[in-house]
């Protein structure tokens, strides 16, 4: 089979990826694919499936779980297209609050957007939308040229001649053989029906490409999750009293109040909570008074000019309470001295069952690792399932274990964070360019931090909590450029994936702890569902082996080309252990002497770049 491919030659694991792909779309199946960082996946993935989807009439769908993973899409598709001159159009879509253009509604938050967006469209208030009536595509050269660099071009174009860039991208999605989008365009069942239904058809015709395939269980199991509080339900009263609305949410207070008092003591600080200890003697009223609320929400948002909106998701909580199926927990605790009611979704099936609807779901990860534990999940259990050696030379990297310490929760102490923070300091001295270190939570970073000697380092960049976007992406590029820095961030967070450090920003990567989730009541019940489901593997699906993956993932952010070099390090000793270390081993080959760091000094010297400058490296 001869591939489109926009390069002179794929690598020999990109020619098996493209192979086995074309096999699995031939037979119409599913695939899930360990492709390791620096294989090509993206390239070798599209180039199989387009070849496929030309000569059978098939539409493609390319997801990821972040915006900022549709540029590699998009310069693929763009090298095939003026490679072979191929007739294929090709969109990228964003969320359509992240393409708003209206000075209105654009700085609403969370879901009071799209409450706010289709309330303006309905009362036809929207001068941006309206003029998407009038707007003929086909005659605007710039606006289609435009769509192939993707949304960012999308957006100045549109805002350039006052239209909805959302409704731009759509009018053109309507015609494109190719769909760049988010994961929950698809995966959310609550905008899937909605988001085809602008495009004009189903998925029975599509070949579904899910990139980053690791992350679609959690971001499955958000949609279905929420929380009641008593400062939610405070702030909804004071909304109310803002617009004078007659509505009375009090009852809410005080039937959480007579639960709380109920479940909860001094010392038990959480507890699960059926459906009829809640509002059972309300629940016949959900049906008038959900959608009021949603009104009165939509209408603080209107005369106050707020960005959110309590109201709003007081609403959505009672949707979902009302909706909770068995595949839901519901929770009260005592979380940071207040009182919060959660429900929690356990297996998201009713987002999952999308995979059916497709004519074919192409999975891939550079940790997509067992195999068999995502056929499981994703209820793919016919699919073909593939991993590809890493392209990468094993010489390029040296990885060990450090043993001699562990943030085990009951040995968590000052003595510990000392004795870490020392290490760290050694082995930032022996190498010779950047250093990254990934804690599994920031309170361990916290603890770290204050005893390192920062007279040894010559500049820190710290990740700190609830840090807007810009401000990650400020860390990002001032830690590239950096010749000798140290970058202090949390395992699963925004530096720690989904991010490549080209040019071989990092030279290091110390990973300290395991991120595993905080064993709570939560926990406790994902657990015990899936193993039900899942022959009593639920400890390993959604605890033991999504932490490793996540440590996995942090250290990758090393070696991200062939030509990279870089040192890692597993700082717990619980990565000794027989099931940890079996992971660790799918992906590294390891030291297994008893002085690492004396090896780190010795790699360093046979990899070091002769023309970098030394004189500060203690090497």
């Amino acid at each position: 089979m001869k591939f489109l491919f926009r390069f002179d030659k794929p690598r020999d694991s990109q020619v098996d990826m493209m192979k086995d792909i074309y096999t699995a779309l031939s037979n119409g199946k599913n695939i899930l694919m360990n492709a390791p960082t620096g294989i090509g996946k993206t390239d070798a993935s599209l180039s199989a499936a387009i070849t496929y989807a030309i000569d059978n009439d098939k539409d493609i769908f390319f997801l990821t779980p972040k915006i900022s993973q549709h540029k590699i899409a998009i310069d693929v598709l763009k090298g095939l297209r003026d490679k072979f001159n191929l007739n294929i159009t090709y969109v990228d879509v964003v969320g359509k609050k992240n393409m708003c253009i209206n000075p209105e509604i654009n700085n609403i938050s969370d879901s009071s957007f799209y409450n706010a967006c289709e309330a303006l469209i309905k009362k036809n208030k929207c001068p941006y939308f309206n003029r998407i009536k009038h707007y003929d595509l086909d005659e605007d050269k710039d606006m289609i040229d435009a769509f192939a660099s993707g949304h960012n071009e999308i957006f100045q174009q549109s805002y350039k001649k006052g239209l909805c860039p959302y409704e731009v991208s759509m009018k053109f999605a309507k015609k494109a053989n190719i769909v760049i989008a988010g994961y929950s365009h698809i995966l959310n069942p609550y905008t899937k029906q909605t988001f085809l239904k602008k495009l004009s058809r189903d998925l029975s015709n599509s070949i579904v490409i899910w990139d980053e395939a690791h992350n679609i269980f959690n971001s499955a199991v958000s949609y279905f999750s929420s929380s009641l509080s008593e400062v939610v339900i405070n702030r909804a009263a004071a909304e109310l009293e803002a617009i004078n609305s007659d509505i009375d949410i009090s009852f809410l207070s005080f039937e959480l109040s007579k639960l709380a008092s109920k479940k909860l003591t001094l010392e038990k600080y959480e507890s699960f909570v059926d459906p009829e200890d809640f509002l059972a003697d309300e629940s016949k009223l959900f049906g008038d008074m959900i959608p009021e609320i949603e009104k009165a929400g939509m209408m603080y948002i209107e005369n106050m000019h707020a960005k959110r909106s309590a109201l709003m998701h007081i609403a959505s909580f009672l949707t979902g309470w009302e909706m909770g199926d068995e595949s839901t927990t519901r929770i009260i605790g005592r979380f940071n001295g207040k009182v919060e009611l959660k429900l929690s979704n356990l297996y998201p099936e009713k987002a999952l069952s999308v995979f059916k609807e497709a004519y074919s779901n192409i999975f891939m990860s550079g940790t997509l690792i067992p195999l068999d534990m995502y056929k499981d999940l994703f209820g793919t259990i016919n699919a073909d399932t593939k991993s590809y050696k890493s392209p990468f030379l094993k010489g390029n990297q040296f990885v060990a274990i450090d043993g001699e310490v562990s943030t085990k929760f009951s040995g968590r102490n000052t003595d510990l964070y000392k004795a870490i923070a020392k290490k760290i300091n050694k082995i930032y001295e022996s190498i010779p360019g950047n250093t990254s270190v990934f804690f599994p939570s920031f309170s361990i970073l916290d603890s770290t931090y204050r005893y390192l000697d920062l007279s040894k380092i010559n500049s820190v960049f710290i990740q700190r909590g609830n840090m807007s976007n810009i401000e990650i992406e400020r860390i990002i590029k001032n830690f590239k450029v950096s010749k000798k820095g140290l970058m202090l961030g949390v395992m699963g967070g925004s530096l720690s994936e989904g991010i490549n450090y080209d040019n071989n920003s990092i030279k290091c990567v110390v990973i300290v702890g395991i991120p595993l989730t905080k064993p709570d009541l939560e926990l406790q019940a994902r657990i015990n569902y899936m193993n039900k489901k899942f022959h009593n593997s639920g400890n390993e699906y959604v605890y033991t082996i999504p932490a490793v993956i996540r440590a996995i993932q942090a250290a990758g952010r090393a070696i991200r080309s062939e030509t990279d070099k870089a040192s890692i390090i597993f700082m717990d000793n619980r990565y000794e252990w027989k099931n940890y270390k079996f992971l660790l081993k799918n992906f590294f080959t390891l030291y297994e002497g008893d002085d690492y760091l004396s090896e780190i000094a010795k790699f360093w010297e046979k990899n070091i770049d002769v023309d970098s400058d030394l004189s500060h490296h203690n090497i």
